[in-house]
């Protein structure tokens, strides 16, 4: 597909300091001239909040946001789990406030009972274009709506009204600056450079690296992919920032399900087995490192632009795909199955075994000290 084939040239581009052909070098021109503009805009929009210009919205509750300074691939929403889940054992009314991304949906809730879960209310099917990662976060986390709209101002007074809400966790919200904010958390990928890479549309960075002074927590994720150089990196961005909190934090592998039986499979399955990748996220890369953790062989990684919305025909070819060379499994993550739900039940029996790897945010460095940042919030 042409959009993905240009989103996969335009990532391979965004993470690279020296173009290595020479039309990447002319693209690389002419994206960094429009970095310096999208720059300043970012410097001054920022400007006009820290100065009081820009007018903020207080909700009657505490607000934590979590957020990256890249577009995507830090585990944003394994973070906001974690968060919530934290919250959750201090007794608090949780509510998440999400933008949902890859929905179609203008504005909407979500909640997980007993196994059920709602959309505004109702139970949900599979055709309402209902976002993937809010609903992996209402599936996880029982009981807890999620509020989803661009408008998150407007979806955390309703956390409030309708569900009492005394804490919202602001998903991906470091740049929402619109909504004021008790506690900021901001995601960092261990394999950033120490500079950072380029500001949009030259590179993935939202913010430059000096954004960080706005944060009360810093979590490196992925850090066990990027052992050797964590140290230089931590001290690096501890230089924007010496009042916050900073931790270290993994993706371990938690689950393997059956997709077609629906049965639970054992993770030590994977050791030795040739396996087929299938997946739409923001770091397919580490998608690939956590399965070799897991001592899979990969055959083949099928892959797709962030959030992307899966068709029927788009699951037949990969099935086609899948036979030459075929792999033992095929394997996806929890945000995919999510999207392509529809599709393989649709068309029953699959060529090869389907398995889903859930994953779950683990801090490796620095929990007690984020206890202790995030029981602040109550202390008055």
């Amino acid at each position: 597909m042409i959009s993905q084939a240009l989103h996969d040239a335009w990532w391979r581009l965004a993470t690279q300091r020296q173009p290595r052909t020479i039309s990447g070098a002319l693209a690389s021109s002419v994206l960094s001239a429009f970095s310096g503009i999208y720059g300043a805009a970012v410097a001054l929009r920022n400007r006009a909040y820290d100065a009081g210009w820009a007018p903020q919205v207080r909700l009657p509750c505490r607000v934590v946001s979590v957020g990256n300074l890249t577009v995507g691939g830090t585990g944003k929403t394994a973070c906001v789990e974690l968060v919530a889940n934290k919250l959750l054992g201090r007794g608090q009314q949780v509510a998440i406030l999400s933008r949902g991304y890859g929905g179609s949906r203008k504005a909407y809730w979500l909640r997980c009972e007993e196994g059920t879960l709602a959309c505004d209310g109702r139970p949900l099917s599979d055709d309402e274009g209902v976002a993937d990662e809010p609903q992996l976060l209402a599936r996880h986390l029982a009981g807890v709506p999620v509020m989803v709209g661009a408008k998150r101002a407007r979806t955390g007074m309703l956390a409030c009204t309708q569900f009492a809400a005394d804490t919202v966790v602001l998903d991906d919200g470091f740049q929402h600056r619109h909504l004021r904010r008790d506690c900021e958390i901001v995601l960092v990928h261990a394999r950033m450079p120490f500079n950072g890479w380029p500001l949009l549309p030259r590179g993935p960075m939202r913010e430059p690296l000096n954004a960080l002074k706005r944060a009360d927590i810093v979590i490196m994720t992925k850090a066990d992919e990027a052992l050797s150089t964590l140290g230089a990196l931590t001290e690096r961005l501890r230089s924007f920032n010496r009042q916050a909190v900073f931790a270290t934090a993994t993706h371990e592998p938690v689950s393997l399900l059956d997709a077609v039986t629906g049965t639970q499979e054992e993770l030590k399955r994977l050791n030795g087995l040739r396996v087929g990748l299938l997946s739409s996220i923001g770091d397919p890369e580490g998608f690939e490192a956590t399965m070799r953790r897991l001592h899979a062989t990969i055959v083949w990684h099928r892959t797709f632009p962030d959030h992307y919305r899966y068709r029927a025909m788009d699951w037949t070819k990969i099935m086609q795909e899948a036979q030459v060379p075929r792999p033992e499994a095929l394997v996806t993550t929890e945000k995919d199955w999510v999207r392509l739900r529809p599709w393989v039940t649709d068309q029953g029996s699959t060529r090869v075994p389907v398995w889903v790897l859930g994953v779950r945010m683990k801090l490796l460095s620095g929990d007690a000290d984020v206890d202790d940042r995030l029981a602040r919030l109550y202390a008055c």
